[in-house]
């Protein structure tokens, strides 16, 4: 049902899109929600209802930092005791630079290699696939789907951050963290936010409760290991996501209910734990 929701959605702005620009559209959801396997759907619905557009698909693990560049940010992360920094994945791991370079030339329509991340290398700890690996899009493109797990968080202000911190439940997910190494993530996300402002329109998914998270994130690595033949075991899943739940608890709800673009043009789907839609509502 989400798959068919979005592509009605995605229908109705591709109908208002008058710009000469690529409508690009945004996709956020948590580990494990279904956000790649609807971008999938959307990118094949785009293909056949609509064959005379061209499409592209990217995502923000796209640009994740090479295995070594991200080992020196661990190996600093560790010494520092910034947890949630001792691997990819939070805002601070990937190369932002290749990532404006990548969407300003689509959104421009020019030529662009889109990079690809192989999450199975190194024993799940990842690395950037070579570059003859990349996906080549050589000609202007109309429309442009960007997924990615934290599409659309947007900084707390520097200024009151600590009183949301502070304003967390003490035993929850944000306390893992000191609150200068939070600060941190927040300082790395608001550099993100030059890729959120190109988003035209979003589908946002909604988890009912975020615990769905380690679950859901677990039945993916089981798939990743059957097709890769190696992954992460249970206790590194379950370590990975601890690292993005004080994000989550920080940064989720607030998107959710504020939406990504500018306002009418987010769709939010919330999601039970089997992926079914129990609601949804335009912001």
């Amino acid at each position: 049902m989400t798959v068919e929701i979005a592509a009605a959605f995605l229908d109705h702005q591709l109908a208002a899109w008058t710009r000469s620009k690529p409508l690009v559209v945004g996709i956020s959801g948590p580990q494990g929600s279904g956000k790649s396997y609807l971008a999938t759907h959307l990118l094949h619905h785009l293909n056949t209802k609509h064959p005379k557009l061209t499409s592209v698909g990217v995502s923000v693990d796209d640009f994740y930092l090479t295995h070594s560049e991200q080992a020196k940010v661990s190996a600093d992360a560790k010494k520092s005791g910034n947890f949630v920094l001792e691997g990819r994945g939070l805002p601070g791991t990937h190369d932002l630079s290749l990532a404006f370079n990548t969407m300003d030339a689509l959104v421009s329509g020019k030529p662009a290699k889109v990079p690809r991340y192989d999450k199975s290398a190194f024993n799940g700890e990842g690395d950037r696939t070579p570059e003859q690996n990349w996906q080549v899009v050589a000609e202007p493109v109309n429309v442009i789907v960007f997924e990615g797990w934290f599409n659309g968080y947007r900084a707390i202000d520097q200024t009151v951050f600590p009183s949301v911190y502070l304003s967390n439940d003490p035993s929850g997910p944000v306390h893992r963290s000191s609150m200068a190494h939070l600060e941190e993530i927040n300082t790395n996300l608001q550099k993100y936010e030059k890729l959120w402002d190109m988003f035209d329109c979003s589908v946002i998914l909604r988890a009912v409760d975020l615990d769905y998270v380690y679950k859901w994130r677990l039945q993916q690595e089981s798939e990743l290991i059957s097709r890769k033949g190696q992954g992460m075991k249970e206790a590194d899943v379950i370590s990975f996501v601890n690292r993005y739940m004080p994000i989550y608890d920080l940064y989720y709800w607030r998107m959710c209910d504020q939406g990504i673009s500018k306002k009418g043009t987010n769709l939010c789907l919330s999601l039970d734990f089997d992926r079914n839609v129990t609601q949804q509502k335009m912001i």
